[in-house]
């Protein structure tokens, strides 16, 4: 039972800051041999509708049934939450960011589909970081704004991808092989929208 031999620790903060209701979602679970951890930020304007919570709790159920590493798994959570959103009745078409990660306590992977973020620290340093599903993102790739200017920008929250469309594409990772001290941070646009440049790259 690996987790008997790690130390894992996980924490959250939360604020419900200016909006009426708080539509990022944070869950995970963690199994003697494999854990998840996932974040969603409901992407919808609609306060009642809780796109983030639907597409969490999709996810960590689908990885009890069947806990995996596999880059196949880890695409297949993401199929299932994008199909949990579209099959739910509403007024409004259900979307969200999310971003999963999936671990052996020995290696990680991670996989995601829109604006929320990944910072994986080692040593101090940012060692991996996911990058924007936005139009402004791809601007900067192109080098027609300059990658301070993202967190500005009016398409920064203009995604090309997200859960709720029929067909998406989501970024799954390589296997990573963990070591002591790293640190992962899961975040939204709540945090990194306030971040200055934190997080263009």
């Amino acid at each position: 039972m690996r987790k008997q031999n790690s130390d894992f620790e996980a924490r959250f903060i939360s604020e419900e800051g200016s909006r009426l209701k708080n539509r990022d979602y944070f869950g995970y679970v963690e199994l003697d041999e494999f854990a998840c951890y996932v974040i969603a930020d409901g992407i919808t304007e609609v306060t009642d509708v809780e796109s983030a919570r639907l597409a969490i709790e999709t996810v960590i159920l689908s990885f009890q049934e069947n806990p995996s590493l596999s880059k196949r798994a880890v695409k297949r959570l993401l199929k299932r939450a994008n199909r949990a959103l579209l099959g739910k009745e509403s007024d409004r078409r259900l979307k969200a960011s999310i971003t999963v990660v999936v671990t052996d306590y020995q290696k990680m992977r991670y996989g995601y589909v829109g604006n929320t973020r990944l910072r994986m620290y080692r040593g101090g340093a940012v060692y991996r970081q996911t990058r924007d599903m936005s139009l402004a993102q791809e601007m900067v790739e192109q080098e027609k704004i300059a990658r301070d200017e993202l967190m500005q920008h009016e398409e920064r929250n203009n995604l090309y991808a997200y859960l709720g469309q029929k067909n998406f594409k989501s970024v799954v990772s390589k296997k990573i092989k963990l070591a002591e001290t790293d640190m992962i941070a899961l975040y939204t646009r709540g945090i990194w929208g306030e971040c200055g440049r934190g997080g263009a790259g």
